[in-house]
């Protein structure tokens, strides 16, 4: 697992843990088991009285979707060569094959814009020659370039959602490559590279090519940039929606409730009844005494049932069935691709396994670390399950695995903290008055276990009153700030 990959800032309130599932293609099933441990000091008031599951599965939202495809932009490139010349020679039937163009062309842009992040991520890291960058805007011109052929065949077509499929693949890829190389251009500059005069004329000419087009570019234009930050966010779901799975959501074990619940209900009609027997035979049918023991035996009926509920609850139900089964389904073709189940629970410390305590305290030797001043323990679970053999007859590219987005907010978390700065004073050139920030170390532990690994990451939530501050991972000394 790249850890550097696994958890991230989304907003000031919310954060996103991605977790990876590797599909094995020489077995017919798949299992994962993941486990994420909240480490809540006791401070925040955040506890099992005042913390519900629903209030937990109300913060927590995920989505499923594929890893996309990796492939080098010449690839990519004779991908699209060869779908205009598909539709060259289906020109008069191009509307029958809408679901195969469909597909090539959501998965390639997908693929682009994996293959340029991924560029941009890696010259942070390495030191790219000018044959490197060279090589990057040829390759890019090329492909933009088939890409430009595609609106085109609008012409052909009488249905609006193939034009729309081939205007926005036009103007996507448009939008991701502008996106990038400044992405790549801002870097080069502040590393002080060289920069090859190829990367600005790139730009010139993707900006140019969008103002003859119409379409949205960044300008003073406050209008014109809402209108583009909205079409770059419609154009990623609309893209990317062939990758991602839908989910179908119900309580688990609800038939095993019910039984349950019955059971409580069977108990307490036996003593009604029994105690309704055994009045009318010593106080006789119509009787004050009779009636009274009625309504009593009544009145205790509900609260045995209500006893026997909460019994069962406890003790069988919560503590062994979890709080949903989610089924994994391909959105277009409907085909079951597995399920997953999961629950929340609140847990003592005597219930945390040796590995997850050992990586709790990682770093955390000071006796002020919350651990020794008191920790209320969240546990959450998800049991994941994958048939391998469907999902790879699914797809025509070859499919790495699931990528598995978990986004929680801490709204929650913080209500009960206090503001988020205090104020100092100090003496440093001269008597003055200084703020510094009110933080809580709200500390995770996520657990990931398969028949190939088991594996454990800690990270420390660094929060105020007005949200996320910034996360840590402090056994790599990775510092992420809501920026």
């Amino acid at each position: 697992m790249n850890i550097e990959e696994l958890i991230r800032i989304h907003d000031r309130n919310q954060f996103e843990i991605k977790l990876g599932y590797l599909i094995n293609h020489k077995k017919k099933k798949t299992e994962y088991d993941i486990n994420l441990y909240f480490f809540l000091p006791n401070n925040l008031g955040i506890n099992r009285y005042n913390y519900s599951n629903s209030q937990f599965f109300e913060d927590l939202y995920g989505y499923v979707r594929l890893i996309t495809p990796k492939c080098s932009l010449p690839d990519l490139t004779e991908r699209i060569k060869n779908i205009i010349n598909f539709m060259s020679l289906k020109k008069d039937t191009i509307d029958k094959h809408f679901g195969y163009i469909n597909y090539e062309l959501k998965i390639t842009i997908c693929s682009y814009r994996a293959y340029l992040r991924d560029f941009a991520k890696k010259l942070k890291k390495n030191h790219y020659s000018n044959e490197n960058i060279n090589n990057l805007v040829k390759e890019i011109q090329a492909f933009r370039q088939e890409i430009k052929k595609l609106p085109a065949f609008t012409e052909n077509t009488n249905q609006q959602p193939l034009k729309d499929l081939l205007i926005f693949t036009d103007e996507y890829s448009s939008l991701l490559t502008v996106m990038y190389i400044f992405r790549i251009y801002d870097f080069l500059s502040e590393n002080k590279y060289d920069i090859n005069a190829q990367i600005l004329n790139v730009i010139n000419n993707e900006i140019e090519y969008r103002k003859l087009r119409g379409m949205s570019y960044a300008s003073e234009d406050d209008s014109k940039n809402e209108e583009l930050i909205y079409k770059y966010s419609v154009f990623k779901k609309y893209f990317y929606n062939i990758l991602f799975l839908f989910q179908k959501r119900r309580e688990d074990a609800v038939e095993f409730r019910h039984f349950l619940y019955a059971i409580a209900a069977g108990i307490a009609m036996i003593f009604a009844t029994t105690v309704a027997f055994l009045s009318q035979k010593k106080y006789g049918n119509f009787t004050l005494s009779f009636f009274v023991a009625l309504v009593i035996s009544y009145m205790f009926k509900d609260r045995i049932k209500d006893l026997f509920r909460q019994i069962f609850e406890n003790k069988l139900f919560f503590r062994k069935v979890f709080d949903f089964r989610n089924k994994i389904y391909d959105p277009e073709r409907y085909n079951l691709f597995g399920f997953y189940k999961e629950r929340v629970r609140f847990i003592n410390k005597n219930q945390i396994p040796e590995k997850i305590l050992q990586t709790r305290l990682q770093k955390a030797d000071s006796s002020l670390s919350t651990w020794y001043t008191g920790e209320d323990i969240m546990k959450y679970e998800k049991k994941i399950k994958l048939n391998n053999k469907k999902i790879l007859k699914s797809f025509n590219d070859k499919i790495e695995g699931l990528n598995d987005i978990i986004r929680f907010n801490v709204n929650h978390f913080i209500k009960k903290m206090d503001d988020p700065s205090v104020t100092l004073n100090t003496l440093e050139k001269g008597m003055k008055k200084i703020t510094a920030s009110k933080v809580y170390h709200v500390n995770l532990v996520i657990e990931f276990k398969s028949d190939e690994e088991h594996s454990s990451y800690k990270v420390r939530l660094i929060l105020t009153k007005d949200g996320i501050k910034r996360i840590e991972i402090p056994g790599y000394d990775i510092v992420l700030t809501n920026s």
